[in-house]
């Protein structure tokens, strides 16, 4: 064990330095709000008119430390750092978008007001004289971020299953520091709490914020988020192992999340807090798109490029053996 540590004592502290990060951040948030105000106030910062939400603060915080990860591993893997940073001027403000227009596309109903010029500043999320966005669907995201991460590795001549492997393991982190902006948010719950053992292991500050009229929810928030921890643990420290080949942790993911969310997560939801799922025709989206597209994909993806790469090493190779960028791709 001791050896272990020592031999990876550079990953635990950078992964510890993330984890810290994040557990800060959440004790900040709620550590600063005013003595006996429930639900808590979803607004870290006001300055006249001028207001930044933590939901914003928690996704930036996600961006970050995605960011901070990925440039370790492209160091490991010796690829220029530059392309990640130009990457990553394009991939956030897509994927962003992506998770905007999912949203809309969804609901699009409660955008439609008649009026061409006020429907485009509803879906901006121009509302009441001022921007407050409000809906964003990870989904969107996702779909996004992997189409543009292909374009974008064949235009930089690496490795498009390399960097799909690093940007899941970025979305993880996003996902997980994102959902804590959900429970500032006082949203993402579900049916009453039934069991004496859930309300007796949850910490009294997430469930003061999971009542609603007088009732005590499931905190999904807290569900996904620990799902989406288990699944990180698991997926970095395989990536450490003889066990997969690049492209195989984006497939994992896309398994990992699409299996938590569509037969976990979303059923959930929609017992507790009816409306709050995206709906279309009546079906629940999320679930759909989960089941019958995640999963399948990331399937597809590990089982496919095996078809058309049979001789491809494995991920730990890449980053014992660091090659230059076209040797990689």
């Amino acid at each position: 064990m001791i050896n272990w540590i020592k031999k990876n004592k550079n990953g635990i502290y950078l992964y510890g330095g993330l984890l810290t990060t994040l557990v800060v951040l959440v004790m900040l948030a709620v550590l600063t709000q005013k003595p006996g105000v429930i639900p808590y106030n979803s607004t870290a910062i006001s300055i006249g008119g001028f207001e930044i939400q933590w939901y914003a603060v928690f996704i930036l915080n996600g961006i970050i430390l995605a960011a901070v990860l990925a440039y370790f591993e492209f160091k490991k893997l010796g690829w220029d750092t530059e392309i990640l940073f130009d990457g990553l001027l394009y991939a956030v403000p897509l994927s962003i978008l992506g998770t905007r227009i999912y949203y809309v596309i969804f609901n699009l109903s409660d955008f439609l007001t008649g009026n061409a010029w006020t429907t485009f500043l509803a879906i901006l999320g121009y509302q009441d004289g001022r921007l407050q966005i409000q809906g964003l669907a990870i989904h969107g995201a996702i779909i996004v971020a992997l189409t543009f991460v292909y374009f974008f590795s064949k235009k930089k001549k690496i490795s498009f299953w390399l960097l799909a492997d690093i940007l899941v393991i970025g979305l993880l982190i996003g996902q997980i520091s994102g959902r804590w902006g959900n429970f500032m948010n006082h949203e993402l719950y579900g049916p009453p709490i039934q069991s004496g053992f859930i309300e007796a292991v949850l910490p009294n500050f997430i469930k003061k914020q999971m009542v609603f009229s007088g009732v005590l929810r499931h905190p999904t928030f807290l569900y996904e988020m620990l799902w989406n921890f288990i699944g990180l643990v698991f997926l970095l420290i395989s990536r450490r192992k003889r066990w997969f080949k690049p492209g195989d942790t984006a497939g994992l993911y896309l398994i990992w999340y699409g299996l938590g969310r569509g037969a976990i997560i979303e059923p959930l939801r929609m017992q507790g807090a009816p409306g709050d799922p995206l709906m279309f025709l009546g079906i629940p989206v999320n679930v759909v798109l989960s089941l019958a597209l995640l999963i399948p994909a990331g399937l597809a993806l590990i089982f496919i490029k095996r078809k058309f790469n049979p001789d491809q090493k494995f991920y730990v190779d890449y980053l014992l053996t660091p090659k230059k960028e076209e040797d990689n791709a």
